[in-house]
């Protein structure tokens, strides 16, 4: 593969779809993080949470206050 081709090949997969508005609709309806904000985008990627409840770890209770926080 020259250069010339392997810069085309790049060229072709990173170029930007245009969609009509109905097929933006019926993606949306398919997959709900296409209309969703970047925040929200990164907490998909990052996953659900998990509680830990500190009220059980002295050490963490003091630093929490007995409190439930949400660990990423």
């Amino acid at each position: 593969m020259s250069i010339f081709e392997h810069y085309k090949s790049r060229y072709e997969a990173a170029k930007e779809e245009e969609f009509t508005i109905s097929e933006f609709l019926a993606l949306c309806k398919q997959d709900k993080s296409c209309y969703a904000s970047a925040a929200e985008r990164l907490l998909m990627a990052i996953g659900e949470p998990e509680l830990t409840n500190t009220t059980q770890d002295p050490k963490l209770s003091r630093l929490f206050s007995n409190r439930v926080i949400v660990r990423y």
